[in-house]
């Protein structure tokens, strides 16, 4: 079980409440905030216990240390250790290495008879002269009067925001990390954020989806980060604290680009549980409403995917909501706890770690399941045995068999039919040894059947079952099945590569029974898998036909043929060159779908509308063509023909007042929007 997943359910049980971030510096209530942050630059430590101990009072001895470290030169303590600068401080204190080396930069000086004080306590007003210092601000910025003029630009500054001290009392270890809390977020005098002192290089905005991340490359214990548009994965020098997971803020880097520490900002943010989730809103279990616009992205399952695509499959997770300083919805993280509950594979027990007896991990199909502290079955089952599992959410395993007393239809798309590279309908990642290789590598992008044939070894077949029974895509009911919550549906042109869709992506009341190439059901008799013949156009890439002659041979006596080719440029380049039987114009829209094997599979014609005014537009989800309002694709191409380029729509819209647009299917009915062209 998922401990942070559990953590949250209980905690969501007792209260949900808006995490804003503070402003300019933490609130009382954050000192173990600061702490954390603090520990995970290795600026402060814990003590043996695992605690912080912040209502401990610090001396004027451990402040130094702590500047020294918060300003980045730790590593030069070491060439300040062994003298005595100081009556009261031996060379060989521990503290000595700080305390010369904070007197030699500056930040802290002795008292006019020559000793230092280690022992005594730290005052509110030393340490935010310390601070100020830190900072680069001079008497000059600050004024003459101390410690009245530092207490005031340090108030100006944002040095005090949360601190509850005053002038003359002493700081406690919580009080202190507030203050250098404060310093590491606020700009020194050069306006540079000061924590970036302490990182080699780094990353702004980042959101951290995890500090015990497995990377795309199998590389454990890494942080998960979003930032400027895409999901990464970073070796952790120090790990983050798990309460700094779902934040925004800087990641900080060393030399080798592994994480040194993370500083979050005041984004505000709201967790919530997902209960009723719609294409435009999400309803929490409390019954809270927040509107996401479609282009919104999510970050679902280490992926990032605009809200559109991805909202059916987020009713029951943890949802965190990020807010743009306008009160908007900006960005949208999800746990993956639902991603695999219900899954069930058949195939050969490949493998069991530390032994079949009392196994904590299983290979089967080439993956390597975690077995769930509550998991059941697997004692009486032996490795080189067919067997069938099923999955919780997490993807452990919870449940075993026999596959002589259950067995089930393994599903999956075809990724690389020479390496064996398969993705299971529920995201899992395969990988088998072909039986049947020649005949496999033309289902290359297709959804086929998985047969275990041996150990490691399957054969692969194109998936069909036709039911003869209509889809009700309003009701969600195929004759008298009901589909799944998490139906997965697949939508095929041919042979060419299968395109996941969703329910609303159909824009037909009824997707009738010739359409639907194969029907999968789970343990509870609803439809589970889907695959139409056709039926979205989604399958398709659109864009420009470019057309040519191909030849071979040599002409005279020699022989020598020719034939035309076509192609299809959009804004993801041009596709390789296909021979074609079906004549289509050159320069032209339209689409076109390929198999793996270079092969056409079909061509889709669109309906030309000239004339369409910026006005026209609803955002750019809709667009009113002859009066009737047709959906525009999530991923529609737009042409700018004065420039030849690939344009998106916003600055296609802000080229010019009228342009032309291109669609599939019948305006009412199954229309929508594939192309969009200005200029030319």
């Amino acid at each position: 079980m998922n401990q942070r997943w559990l953590s949250f359910v209980l905690a969501a049980a007792l209260s949900l409440s808006m995490l804003a971030l503070p402003a300019a510096g933490a609130t009382v209530g954050d000192e173990n905030e600061a702490a954390v942050v603090l520990s995970g630059m290795n600026v402060l430590s814990g003590y043996a216990d695992g605690l912080y101990h912040l209502e401990d009072v610090l001396t004027r001895a451990q402040f130094c240390k702590l500047a020294v470290l918060v300003e980045g030169h730790g590593d030069q303590a070491a060439g300040s250790a062994y003298r005595t600068l100081f009556s009261d401080v031996s060379g060989a204190d521990w503290a000595a290495p700080y305390i010369n080396l904070a007197r030699e930069e500056g930040l802290m000086t002795g008292k006019g008879d020559g000793s230092f004080g280690p022992e005594e306590p730290v005052t509110l007003e030393q340490a935010l002269t310390v601070c100020l210092r830190l900072l680069g601000y001079t008497q000059e910025d600050i004024g003459p009067f101390w410690p009245e003029d530092y207490i005031l630009k340090a108030r100006r500054v944002g040095l005090l925001e949360g601190v509850t001290a005053q002038a003359g009392q002493s700081l406690d270890r919580g009080q202190a990390a507030l203050l250098l809390y404060n310093l590491l977020r606020l700009p020194d005098a050069q306006g540079k954020t000061f924590a970036l002192r302490l990182g080699d290089s780094w990353v702004e905005d980042a959101v951290l989806l995890d500090n015990d991340a497995e990377a795309a490359d199998g590389t454990l214990h890494t942080a998960q980060v979003y930032a400027n548009g895409s999901v990464s994965w970073y070796e952790q020098s120090v790990v983050i604290d798990e309460a700094l997971v779902c934040r925004r803020g800087i990641l900080l880097l060393d030399k080798a680009g592994k994480v040194k520490g993370f500083l979050p900002n005041d984004s505000v943010c709201k967790r919530v549980v997902a209960g009723e989730v719609t294409a435009s809103a999400v309803t929490d279990t409390e019954g809270n409403s927040y509107g996401i616009s479609a282009s919104t992205p999510v970050i679902a399952d280490g992926e990032k995917l605009a809200y559109s695509t991805v909202w059916y499959d987020l009713e029951d997770r943890e949802l965190t909501l990020y807010y743009a300083g306008s009160g908007g919805i900006t960005l949208v993280t999800a746990s993956g706890a639902r991603r695999y509950e219900g899954t069930m594979l058949t195939g050969y027990y490949e493998n069991a770690q530390p032994n079949a007896t009392d196994p904590s991990a299983v290979t089967l199909l080439g993956h390597t399941f975690p077995v769930a502290d509550d998991g059941v079955g697997l004692s009486g089952l032996s490795v080189g045995e067919k067997i069938t599992v099923s999955l919780n959410g997490e993807g452990e395993i919870i449940r075993a068999w026999s596959a002589d007393e259950k067995k089930v239809t393994v599903a999956a798309v075809l990724e690389d039919a020479e390496r064996g590279s398969l993705s299971h309908v529920s995201g899992l990642s395969l990988s088998v040894e072909i039986s049947n290789l020649d005949k496999a590598e033309e289902l290359e992008g297709c959804l086929v059947r998985v047969t275990p044939s041996g150990m490691g070894k399957a054969s692969l077949s194109a998936l069909s079952g036709e039911t003869g029974q209509d889809l009700d895509v309003r009701r969600g009911m195929l004759g008298s099945l009901p589909l799944a919550d998490r139906v997965k549906i697949y939508d095929q042109v041919g042979s060419a590569p299968v395109r996941e869709i969703g329910l609303e992506d159909i824009l037909t009341d009824t997707v009738s029974a010739d359409r639907i190439a194969y029907v999968g059901t789970n343990e509870q008799g609803e439809v589970d898998i889907l695959l139409f013949k056709n039926v979205t156009g989604d399958g398709y890439t659109y864009g420009i036909y470019r057309t040519a002659v191909a030849s071979s041979g040599k002409k005279g006596d020699e022989d020598y043929s020719e034939w035309k080719t076509v192609a299809i440029e959009s804004s993801a380049g041009i596709s390789e060159y296909s021979a074609s039987v079906q004549l289509v114009r050159n320069d032209t829209f339209g689409g076109m779908a390929v198999t793996a094997g270079g092969k056409i599979a079909g061509f889709q014609s669109l309906t030309k509308v000239t004339d369409v005014s910026r006005s026209d537009f609803d955002g750019e989800d809709h667009v009113v063509l002859e009066g009737v309002r047709v959906p525009v694709s999530g991923e529609v191409q737009v042409y700018n023909g004065d420039t030849g380029a690939w344009i998106d729509l916003a600055t296609a819209k802000g080229y010019d007042d009228t342009m032309t647009v291109y669609y599939s299917g019948i305006l009412g009915e199954n229309g929508k929007v594939r192309v969009v062209v200005v200029g030319g």
